[in-house]
C-alpha cells in the first residue's frame, strides 16, 4: 500500500523521470509556498547561493511578505540542497513542481504574471496557483487559450494528489490538457 511517507522517499526518482519526459534540456523547478510552514522560509534563509531561488514577489511587497511568499527554486542533481524541500514537503502541500526548457529568469517572469487575479468587480485577489490543492482544481476548468497562456514556457506542472501518494503531471498537447498519474512509493 502506498503511503505519503513511502512517496516522500521515492519523490526524487519520480521527479527525475518526469523531467526526463520533458523536452531535451528540460529543467526541474519547485514553486514553494512559504506560507504553508515557517520551516520553509527558515530553510530558504540558510541556502545562500547553493540553490537558485527567488520569491515571485518583489519590491516593498516582496520584502514585507518574504516569510510567506511563493519561491521558485531550480532543482538540479539529487545532491542539490533544494531537494530537501521536495522530500520534506511532499504530502504536505508545500508547493508544485514544473518542468521547463527555459532559464530561471524566464520561468520566474512568466509565473509572476499570475500572482494577482481580479474578480468581476475588479477586486484584486492573490492567486495561490502554487498550492497543489488549487492547481489540481484550476487547470481542468481552463479553456484552451487560458491553458496556453498559463503554461507559457512550462512543459509540465506536477502536483501531489489528494492522498499524497502520486504526482499528477499536467501537460498541454494540441490545446488539450493531459493528466497523468505518476505513482510514488510502494
Amino acid at each position: 500500500m502506498r503511503t505519503p511517507e513511502a512517496a516522500r522517499v521515492a519523490i526524487p526518482m519520480v521527479l527525475s523521470r518526469a523531467t526526463a519526459q520533458g523536452p531535451p534540456g528540460a529543467v526541474l523547478y519547485m514553486l514553494l509556498d512559504a506560507a504553508r510552514d515557517p520551516l520553509i522560509y527558515e530553510w530558504l534563509s540558510t541556502l545562500g547561493d547553493k540553490v537558485e531561488s527567488r520569491s515571485l514577489y518583489q519590491g516593498d511587497l516582496g520584502t514585507s511578505l518574504a516569510h510567506v511568499s511563493p519561491y521558485l527554486l531550480q532543482l538540479r542533481n539529487a545532491d542539490d540542497e533544494g531537494w530537501r524541500f521536495a522530500v520534506a514537503g511532499y504530502g504536505r502541500n508545500w508547493g508544485v513542481f514544473l518542468v521547463a526548457n527555459a532559464d530561471f529568469a524566464e520561468v520566474r517572469r512568466h509565473l509572476r504574471k499570475f500572482n494577482i487575479v481580479y474578480r468581476e468587480d475588479k477586486t484584486p485577489l492573490v492567486f495561490r496557483f502554487y498550492d497543489p490543492r488549487v492547481l489540481r482544481r484550476f487547470l481542468p476548468t481552463c479553456i484552451v487559450g487560458e491553458l496556453q497562456r498559463f503554461f507559457g514556457p512550462v512543459d509540465a506542472f506536477l502536483a501531489e494528489d489528494e492522498e499524497g501518494t502520486s504526482l499528477i503531471r499536467f501537460t498541454l498537447r494540441g490545446g488539450e490538457l493531459l493528466q497523468t498519474r505518476l505513482p510514488a512509493g510502494v
